[in-house]
């Protein structure tokens, strides 16, 4: 789904920028120990205005970086920002059929883009595929509580249906043995972090 008018003001607002580059970006380096594993290909699902992608790229270390969003106005501003950088591809796209080989990278991260993905347990399998194994996975997710709510309703367009919390969450993460939960924290009820591994030797 795309952002609403409403939302995309709030993601680009100052405060929201401000967040990301101060509480977010501490949050997800500590979820990593030091030293934080090589990452040679990156996958960032819902660039939004591109905020994510340096955080992929400058802390992280990913040495090329991809990046889809179902907006296509994300994406030609996200292409604008970056115009010089040789490492970035960006493609507009859908989470729950992901364009791309399996196995293809060692990174791939969520920053609040599954609670607009009707089918985000697609989007998980469909993770789980392009995933090298042993390769990682971000998750920083909104969960029902946060938007299924007359005042969210109100301002937001999200998806009402098929919506998680984070023991929902982390159930699908580690259905069939998939994923390895390596750390996970939540604000209860509303959002959570999740760093996960692609257990080894899964294809």
């Amino acid at each position: 789904m795309q952002l609403n008018r409403f939302e995309k003001s709030i993601v680009r607002h100052p405060l929201r920028l401000w967040l990301q580059r101060q509480l977010e970006r501490r949050m997800l380096l500590k979820l990593f120990a030091k030293p934080l594993p090589a990452f040679s290909r990156a996958l960032e699902i819902g660039c939004g205005f591109g905020e994510g992608i340096a955080l992929v790229r400058q802390d992280l270390g990913a040495e090329e970086v991809w990046a889809l969003d179902f907006d296509f106005d994300m994406v030609s501003h996200c292409a604008g920002r970056y115009s010089d950088q040789n490492w970035l591809h960006l493609c507009q796209g859908d989470g729950s059929t992901l364009p791309f080989a399996d196995s293809q990278f060692d990174l791939v991260v969520d920053f609040a883009a599954f609670h607009h993905i009707p089918d985000w347990q697609q989007a998980v399998a469909e993770v789980h595929r392009v995933l090298r194994p042993g390769g990682y996975f971000v998750m920083e997710e909104l969960y029902r509580v946060a938007i299924c709510n007359p005042l969210s309703r109100r301002l937001f367009e999200h998806p009402q249906e098929n919506r998680f919390n984070h023991a929902e969450l982390l159930a699908v993460l580690e259905d069939t043995g998939n994923f390895e939960i390596i750390r996970q924290h939540q604000l209860p009820a509303l959002a959570g972090i999740i760093l996960a591994r692609k257990t080894a030797g899964k294809a």
